[in-house]
């Protein structure tokens, strides 16, 4: 079967000649290779029945701060994008900026790092977590949203797949506040997240049901496929904990961001050394059609 592999260097190093030689070295493969952005994206072609690259390709590109995403072929165009909310699309996790106003983000933050290395199940931790934010005002969320910061390429990586009418949904294993907001100033088109209870402006410290857990998250995708008739190879989805293992392997091109070991595990891309423009270069478009 005909696979592709896309690479794209960091700022501080560059693809050469020696990456296509030690990429034929591994694989064994005759390849062809394509520019997307000289000496910084490219396309690299070859017949293999593997799904799965080599762990020491991998290493070969974490160390020359390469980043990488490797599918069928014929499968590169998408048609729909999901995203995980926090520490993906924003640098922060929402639920331990709120814990840091009601005194107990080191304990939420605890919470937090289990479940995103899937040591703990996500909804028990959510509402432990959610548990301890009691009492904390509503009006407070605001000051947090104002301190969120967008991760590099966020921006940019919308307005592309938005001019490509790709289909864009957040979907969070955080709060409607956080996402609502950040769908509307990215013009995400669809988002999905846990609803605090909120009694007279003041958090109860329970979520209204359902989750929004990873189960939630591959209904929520293939409920997409279904209702829009496509193939799930069409979809290409990015996260960075265990809660969005579901999603990661559902999708025909699954991206860990600076990714948990649980996530790379299953993940067929990641974004590590970049940003997340490199998504664009990895469904196809090259440099010169990708607004700046």
């Amino acid at each position: 079967m005909k696979k592709l592999l896309t690479i794209v260097s960091s700022k501080d190093n560059k693809i050469t000649t020696e990456t296509f030689a030690v990429i034929r070295d591994y694989l064994k493969v005759v390849i062809k290779s394509k520019w997307l952005d000289n000496e910084k994206a490219c396309e690299i072609y070859f017949d293999s029945d593997k799904n799965v690259l080599l762990d020491e390709l991998v290493n070969y590109f974490n160390t020359h701060l390469y980043d990488w995403a490797y599918q069928n072929a014929e499968e590169k165009y998408k048609s729909v994008f999901i995203s995980d909310m926090d520490s993906t699309i924003i640098k922060q996790e929402c639920i331990d900026e709120i814990a840091d106003l009601a005194n107990v983000k080191e304990e939420v933050e605890d919470i937090t790092r289990s479940a995103m290395q899937g040591e703990i199940a996500f909804a028990e931790a959510l509402e432990k977590r959610v548990g301890l934010l009691q009492g904390i005002k509503l009006d407070l969320l605001n000051k947090i949203y104002d301190k969120i910061e967008l991760n590099d390429g966020a921006e940019k990586l919308l307005i592309n797949l938005n001019k490509q009418k790709i289909k864009t949904i957040l979907v969070s294993g955080g709060f409607t506040f956080f996402t609502e907001k950040i769908s509307e100033e990215l013009n995400f088109q669809e988002n999905y997240a846990n609803s605090l209870e909120v009694i007279d402006g003041i958090l109860t410290g329970k979520v209204i049901p359902p989750i929004i857990d990873s189960i939630s998250k591959k209904k929520i995708l293939k409920n997409t496929i279904d209702s829009l008739r496509i193939k799930s190879a069409e979809v290409v989805a990015i996260g960075d904990g265990a809660n969005d293992l579901e999603i990661i392997r559902d999708a025909g091109l699954g991206v860990s961001y600076k990714g948990k070991s649980i996530l790379k595990a299953s993940a067929n891309g990641q974004i590590e050394h970049t940003d997340l423009c490199s998504l664009l270069y990895f469904i196809g478009l090259p440099k010169d059609k990708i607004i700046t």
